[in-house]
Order: C-alpha cells, then structure tokens, then sequence
C-alpha cells in the first residue's frame, strides 16, 4: 500500500512538472514556429551540408575576402531577423493567448527570441570552423588561416550583436535618428507598424532586384507575365499592410513606401545584368536573404492570422499541397521555340557517312582505317563539367587535329556542359591570347550556384504559393543563365553567344566540332531519352533521340536538362506533338551516370556500315571517375537506417552502375586485344580527392580544385608514359587509375593521330 502511494505521487510530481514546467515552454515555443524553424534551417544550411563546406572552400582557397564580408553581414541582418520576428510575437503573446502565458516564465519569454537570433551567425562561425578542420592535411596554411579569421571575426560580431540586442534600448534611447531601436513595446518604435512596413517592403525591394534582372534573362518571350508578376507580388503585400492600418495616417505611409519601393527596384531590377548580384554576394549571402525575407513576412502573416483568427499559415500550406498534387503550379516547362520549318532528325548513319567524307584529313589515312573517336563525359556537377570542357580541349592542344576525329561525344548532367563548352571553342575559338584550356578554365571559373538558387529561393520558391504556372519563374533557368553569361564574360569578339542558339543547329557535319548527344531520363518510363542531332535507333528499331518535327531549344537549355538532378534543379517538361501528354525529363544520371551505353549504342550501329574496319574504325574514349581495384577499406554504417537506407542504396547503385559500365565495356570491347594502346574502349579517370581537395557535387569550383583537375591531364611531350608499367596493370586485368593510366591513354590517341612518333617503352632504371 505504502509503495502504491508513493508511486502514485511520483506520477502526481512528474504530471504537474510536465503540466507547469514543461508544457508552456513547449506550447511557448510552437507559438514561436516560424523564427524558430528558419532559425534551425539556417544552423542546417550553414553547418550540415557538403555543397555549404565546398562553398567555404571555395571562397577560402579564392581568398574571396569581399565575399566573406558579405555573407558575414547578410548572416547578421539574418539573426536580426529572426531576433525580431520572435520579439514581434513574443510582445503579443499575452494578448494572443492568453490561456499559455505564465508570468513566472517571462525570464524565458524575453531571452528566447536572442537565442533564437544568435544560431544564424554562430552557425556560420561553426561552419567556417569545421571547414578549417577537413585542411588539416593541407600543404598550403592560407586557406586554412583565412577561414580562422573568418571564424574568429563571425564569433566578436556574435558578442557583439548579442550585446546590443541586450542593451539596445539603455545604448539608443536618447539617439535621433535611431531611437526607434530603442523601445520594447508593441506597437511603437522597432514594434510598430511603421517599421513592419519598411521592413517588408524592403524584403520586397530585395527580392525584386535580385529576382528581375534573372527573369529578364530567362524569359521565353518579349510580353513576359513573369515580369510584371514580380511587381504584383509587392503591390499585394503592400495592399495586405493597408488593411491592416489603423489610421489614414499610417496607410499614406504604406503607400507612399510602396510607391518608392516600386520605382527604386524597377529601375535598378531593369539596369543591372542578370548575375550581378548573385556574383558579388555568392551563395551564403543569397540564402541569409532569403531566409531573412521567409521570417519577416511569414511572421507578420502568423501574427495577421493569430489576430484576425484567420489560420494564414495554413492556409498557405494547403495552397502549396493541393497546387502540388494536381500539378496546378508546374512551371517547370523548359525554354523552346518552334523551328523556322518543321523536319525530323536525319537518320545516325546518313549524318556519319556525311561527317566522315568531309573530314579534312581523312586521305592522309590511306594506310589504315580512319580514327573516329566516340566519347562519353561522365556526371557530376561542377567537376564533371570543368574535366570535360579542359580534358578536350587539353587533347585538342597536344593534337590539334583531336576534334575533327570524334565523331559525338555522350554525356550526362555536369559533363554535358563541360561537352556544350568544349564544342562551343572548337566551333567559334577562343579567347585571343589564350589556349582553349585556358578559356575553358575561365568559363567554368563562374560561379553556375548562386543564380541557381537565386531563382530557386525567391521567384520559384513563391511559385510554390501560387495556383497557375509563371514559367519565366522556373529555377532551372537560373543554372542556363549562369551558363550563358559565364560565356558572355569571355568577351570573345565578333560571334554571338553559341549556348543562346539553337541546339539542332550546333553541329554540322561539314564541321569539326562533334556532335552532342545529351542524355535525359523519362520520369514516366525510367527510360533514356537524349537530345541529339540525328536519330538513334537501338536494335529493336526504337529511336531514343528526341524527334519533334517543331521543336527547339538553346544549346544553356538542351545542356540544362540532362543536369536536373533531385530538387536543386527541378524535372523538366514539354508537350508531345502525338498525344499531346506531358514528358518530365530528369537528370541523365537516374539511369546511367557515365553516358558509356549511349555511346555504345552509336558505335554498333556505325559497325553495320561498309567500310568499318578498313575505311574507318571506332575508339571509344571515357571520362570518368571512381575507385577501380582500389583496397578495399572497411565498410562503415550510418544511422537512420530503417529510413534512409532505401535513399542510400539508390545512390550507391547509380555509382556502381557506372563503374560497372566502365569494367564492362574495358573486358568486353577489347577482347582479343593485346596491347593496351590499341584497345578500342580507353579511360581518362578523374581522381576526386587528394592535396587537401575534395572535387564538389555542386556548380562552383575554386582555383585550388580547377589545378587538381588540370593536373590528371597530362602533356605526353613533357614526359613519356611509362608503357611496360601499363601494360603490366592491363596484362593483371587491373584498370588502374594513376596518373601513368592517363599519359599512357593521351599517348594512344596521339599513335592514332599520328601526331607523336612511336615511343620506345620506358624501361625503369631499377627493372
């Protein structure tokens, strides 16, 4: 009896902790909800993911110090932010819900909106810190120095901000111009309407100026109902502040601060270029923003909502689900336009036989068959890109007659970029002075992220708010914009801008540029679909090439949808001539990351030609990158299994489907080959890590990593390869990846050219 007392008041003492200690701490906290989710999405941004520590990165081993001022500040109006939207509604909070407040929690009240306010910038200090940690190994102490300042000056900022957020209204209040900072009650100074409405006009100055000149850039055409979305969008907040006014005073006020806002973003929305901005403020400054913006507006609509008993917020949420599901709000439509004739692809065959009889050298090959090189360029973002473009175009400068012998190159997300460059230069040259791995090198040196999310956290993140497609509002065009304008910064003379043109007219076969072969994948079929010049018919007689008779679109564009991977860059669309059905096309990469078996499939139907093997024959080249026969370490688990290992074993599969590929293809195009310079399947491997680098899954790359890549291509005139030592691995049936493999390799290409004379095999002094 005595036990089941005690125990019954044990149970008494835990129920009336929980219902007097605990539960208001936690209803105080979900009535905080939006600071104190922007607050944690921040720390998750700015400390959780890889893209976020390659950014830090980048802008230490640049030495981008303008960058990191930037993004420092923009994090501190960030925490202001947040600190104010939780002291807007913690002042209201007695008034809105009466029932949860409890005086002997005020202590809580007041200090949880500082907290709340200092995890954005303590975040990025964190994030800067761990950062430093993964150099440890670095040879070079710079960059590693610089993100220590970094850290250091976030971490006095944090001091001092928190300082001030304290004592703001003993330092302000005699101040003139800064007296409003100093009050702590609802309804005046920094709590006031007034100030609400600057502050969200403002938020809405910001967003049209960085959003505009990107929709400018992007639009299909001269009448763009995205554009004047973008000022309908701010009239509507502002109109929503008006019936919110009290007096007739306080509503001349918003109008006349919208009038400003209105013509101030107009005019400087209109003159700039379309990635100013997001080049001078880099990706951590561009997402401080946004999530500044997210916090002021959709505090004020809680607060609207607790006011009024209107649920705004949710409102909000079912808007974005039902528009959602029944795909109200696709604006995921890719750029097109229509053909000045309507024609179908010429067949795979006819294109090549015409290619080849125009090939400037082909009768200096009278003594064996003619060299046509099929490539294929790997995926993987920015890196996969650069290795491209530079591999190529670094072939082209040790063999100049490298481009006009490959026939098409296949690639996939990054290297489909890094292929629409390389061709692009070898088209129309590049810059006077430099090599083409020079200006390849310069092109890619832009920053390709930013105007992605730009266009993904501020126009196409409202899109998701609104029932009807704005399709100038798709960030997907954020990422061809980046593209094309890095091209434009090359300043080449005389020549338009070659990824704004048309993708069917790239290639022609009376040229030396290769022809493009983009692979996509179909949503709806899991199936391949690639953008090409010609047809392409698997042995079943099925054409896996997009074949519409009035179809069109720009090169930034054709490149762009075969690098849509999961979310950063949304599924595109268009509407088949047939049936009239919607085809969502996803990154290449869902179904096979290396672009080998498209290139495969082009080169078995160009050996049903005559003249294989004694007018022409096929090599197939690869660039890509993986661990083959590399020791095998201990394989670790991770948590969150039970959720997240279906996601893990799906991008694990993607990456041994290539290795797979690569194996495949090197054992089985080669059988009966003996020397491995006369193989017809060869490999340029891409390590991916090594000298304090670690090549990012993302679209901005430093300097530092632009070397490292540089590097794994080497000149076969500065120094022979090793061919004994080659040869050894392949005779072990081992496919090694070090840098002997890739001189080896750029050696073959120039025995098939002719432009090298047959080296001896070098015999180690030691052998």
């Amino acid at each position: 009896m005595l036990e089941s007392d005690n125990r019954n008041k044990l149970i008494k003492i835990i129920s009336n902790w929980f219902e007097n200690q605990l539960k208001p701490i936690v209803q105080f906290l979900i009535y905080l909800r939006v600071p104190l989710t922007i607050a944690v999405v921040s720390w998750y941004f700015y400390t959780q993911i890889d893209q976020t520590i390659e950014v830090y990165r980048v802008i230490a081993f640049d030495n981008n110090v303008a960058q990191a001022v930037f993004s420092t500040v923009l994090v501190v109006f960030l925490s202001l932010g947040v600190w104010f939207a939780a002291r807007l509604l913690e002042k209201c909070y007695e008034a809105r819900l009466p029932d949860f407040y409890k005086p002997k929690f005020d202590c809580l009240y007041k200090n949880a909106p500082r907290l709340l306010g200092t995890i954005p910038l303590g975040s990025l200090a964190y994030g800067t810190w761990a950062t430093q940690k993964t150099l440890q190994n670095l040879s070079d102490p710079t960059p590693k120095i610089f993100l220590l300042v970094w850290m250091f000056s976030n971490i006095v900022l944090l001091g001092i901000l928190s300082y001030l957020i304290i004592k703001r209204v003993e330092l302000l209040k005699n101040s003139k111009y800064l007296g409003s900072f100093a009050s702590s009650q609802k309804g005046e100074g920094l709590f006031g309407k007034k100030f609400e409405n600057v502050f969200v006009n403002i938020s809405c100055f910001v967003f049209i100026v960085l959003s505009l000149p990107m929709i400018v850039a992007a639009k299909d055409s001269h009448l763009s109902f995205g554009l004047v979305a973008v000022f309908l969008l701010l009239v509507f907040f502002n109109v929503a502040l008006f019936s919110w006014q009290p007096t007739i005073k306080s509503r001349i006020t918003v109008v006349r601060t919208c009038s400003i806002s209105l013509l101030a973003s107009l005019a400087l929305g209109l003159i700039m270029p379309p990635t100013f901005l997001p080049d001078l403020l880099g990706s951590i400054s561009v997402v401080a923003i946004s999530l500044t913006i997210l916090v002021v507006v959709f505090s004020t609509i809680y607060d609207w909502g607790l006011q009024t008993k209107i649920p705004g917020i949710t409102i909000l949420i079912v808007l974005i689900v039902v528009s959602s599901n029944f795909n109200f709000n696709d604006n995921h439509r890719f750029r097109q336009f229509s053909k000045p004739e309507k024609s179908v692809l010429p067949a795979l065959e006819s294109s090549f036989q015409q290619w080849l009889a125009n090939r400037p050298d082909l009768d200096q090959f009278s003594n064996k068959p003619y060299p046509v090189y099929i490539a294929a360029a790997q995926g993987g973002g920015i890196y996969a890109a650069y290795h491209a473009a530079t591999a190529f175009t670094k072939l082209t400068e040790y063999f100049p007659s490298f481009p006009q012998h490959i026939f098409a190159i296949s690639s996939v997300s990054g290297g489909s970029l890094g292929a629409s460059a390389f061709s692009s230069l070898v088209k129309f040259g590049g810059i006077s002075g430099k090599s083409l791995s020079q200006t390849a090198s310069k092109l890619f040196s832009s920053d390709l992220l930013t105007p992605l999310l730009t266009m993904g956290l501020f126009p196409d993140l409202i899109q998701r708010f609104i029932f009807f497609p704005i399709y100038d509002w798709d960030r997907g065009r954020g990422l061809e914009v980046a593209f094309e304008k890095a091209w434009d910064k090359l300043s080449l003379p005389n020549q338009d801008n070659p990824l704004r043109q048309s993708f069917y007219q790239h290639w022609q076969p009376q040229g030396i540029a290769p022809a493009l072969v983009l692979n996509t994948t179909v949503v709806e079929t899991g199936d391949r679909l690639v953008i090409s010049p010609f047809q392409i018919n698997l042995p079943n007689k099925e054409n896996i090439a997009i074949d519409e008779p009035d179809l069109d679109l720009k090169l930034s564009t054709a490149a762009g949808l075969s690098a849509r991977f999961p979310y950063f860059t949304p599924v595109g669309w268009y509407q088949r001539s047939k049936d009239k059905s919607k085809l969502h096309l996803a990154d290449g990469g869902y179904f096979d990351n290396s672009g080998i078996p498209t290139a495969l499939d082009i080169g078995r139907s160009l050996q049903r030609l005559k003249g294989y093997g004694t007018t022409f024959e096929i090599v197939y080249l690869s660039l890509i990158d993986g661990q083959f026969n590399e020791p095998t370490t201990q394989l670790k688990s991770e948590g969150l299994n039970e959720v997240l290992s279906p996601v893990r074993a799906l991008f694990s599969a993607r990456k041994s489907r290539s290795r797979s590929a690569v194996e495949l293809s090197t054992f089985t195009v080669n059988d009966g080959i003996d020397d491995p310079l006369k193989y017809k399947f060869r490999t340029l491997f891409l390590k991916k890590s090594g000298d304090g680098v670690k090549l990012p899954l993302g679209w901005l790359i430093s300097k530092h990593s632009r070397v490292f890549i540089d590097q794994q291509t080497p000149d076969p005139k500065a120094r022979p390869c090793d061919i004994k030592k080659f040869r050894q691995a392949i005779a072990k049936g081992r496919v090694v990846m070090d840098d002997n493999h890739n001189l080896c390799v750029i050696t073959s290409i120039g025995d098939d050219l002719r432009m090298t004379p047959k080296q001896d095999p070098v015999i180690p002094k030691n052998s």
